[in-house]
């Protein structure tokens, strides 16, 4: 059966990657934002693919996330450059 929860995650801003560290699932987490700083071993462990509002579309795309979290309108162009490069909706 294939699973449900998504195993590679990447989190375009700095309170998503927060959350699922404090929830303990960063072990899912595939890509951060270059402004993460909490906690301060996710800058350490985890590769930065973005920053607020520009984000490296093909190294998102070749770590194969399962799942993209961004915030609102303002990352709406990096949501719409994935949808069209990824496919994401697809799979």
């Amino acid at each position: 059966m294939k699973n449900i929860f998504p195993e590679r995650i990447i989190c375009l801003t700095e309170e998503t990657t927060e959350t699922i560290y404090l929830l303990g699932e960063q072990k899912r987490i595939i890509g951060i934002s270059g402004f993460t700083v909490r906690p301060p071993i996710a800058r350490k462990e985890k590769k930065k693919v973005c920053t607020f509002i520009d984000a490296n579309i093909d190294e998102i795309i070749s770590l194969d996330p399962d799942l993209v979290i961004g915030y609102s309108d303002i990352q709406a162009d990096i949501a719409q450059k994935l949808i069209k490069e990824y496919h994401c909706l697809d799979k």
